[in-house]
This record gives structure tokens, sequence and C-alpha cells, in this order.
């Protein structure tokens, strides 16, 4: 889930520093926000719980969660070969929220400027890979990536390349 502020008309996005105890991506960049998805739950109310599990979010504010589509992959890693669907999910906080971990599995918390993650996903390996995926969803979806930019139509279906059937 995306968690992001507009201040002065801009966009921040609050991001998460995972554990260091953490047995997949110790200390990487992070969602606001992310889980699997349990058998018998439905995804909003899966996301609903994860944001007081994982952020600190309450009821009265993660009610407003809006998804917005979702996108795809295919990873191979040595001998195992993963493909996975993320749903992507929006929440727009109010400025003065600050997310508190819950659950041990987030470092800190921090809201950086939408321009500067995209910077950071560009030219760095900070995030969580999947999570560079959603993000840049992100981006594309609020107009940061926009069709002017070279390779745009290549990386906009790479988002949905992954058969996940």
């Amino acid at each position: 889930m995306n968690g992001y502020v507009e201040r002065n008309g801009q966009r921040f996005l609050w991001v998460g520093k995972r554990s260091q105890a953490k047995p997949t991506y110790p200390g990487m960049l992070d969602h606001l926000v992310a889980g699997g998805l349990p058998h018998g739950i439905s995804c909003g109310k899966n996301m609903i719980k994860e944001c007081e599990e994982e952020a600190g979010i309450p009821r009265s504010i993660s009610s407003s969660v809006l998804p917005v589509g979702a996108v795809s992959y295919m990873d191979i890693d040595d001998y195992r070969y993963k493909r996975d669907v993320l749903f992507c999910y929006d929440l727009k906080l109010p400025e003065g929220f600050v997310p508190h971990n819950q659950d041990g599995e987030v470092e800190s918390f921090k809201l950086i400027s939408v321009a500067h993650i995209a910077n950071v996903i560009w030219r760095t390996e900070f995030f969580k890979p999947n999570c560079s995926l959603v993000i840049i969803d992100f981006l594309f979806r609020h107009g940061y990536i926009n069709p002017e930019y070279f390779g745009y139509l290549e990386l906009l279906q790479s988002l949905r390349k992954g058969d996940c059937s």
C-alpha cells in the first residue's frame, strides 16, 4: 500500500525500513503497509488489518484505502522460480498522521517526497525489489512518469507481464 500525504501541492510517501531481524531483505526500504493474503479474507479486509498491525493506522483512516490495480512479476533466483501478483492500494493520509510500528517488522518510518523516491528507485537498490514495482505503478498513475519519457510503454507493460494464473 502506498500511504501518501499531500503538502503544499507536493506528494510524499511514507516508507518503512525493514527490521534487521527480518529473514528476507533485512534493512531494506519497504511500503508503509504490505503483507501476504491469508486464505478466507478479502484483499480489502486484509489491507485494513495490515494497516493496524504494521503501522498503527486506525480503521477510521484505513477504511478510505483505495484498490488501484495490480502488478505481476516473475522472478528466477538460482533454482527458484516465483510468480506473484501484488494488489495495489493507495491511502491518502492526514497530514499530521505518523505511523507507529506495531509488530516489530519495521525499524522506522520516514516521509519522503515522491520525486526523491522515484530517484532512489531509479539509481539504487535500497528498496525491496517488488516494492519498487508498486511504487512505479503509483508514479504512472499520479503523472510522475508520462508518455514523453523514453521507454514509457515498455515499462508500463512490464508491470503486468507475469503470467500469474
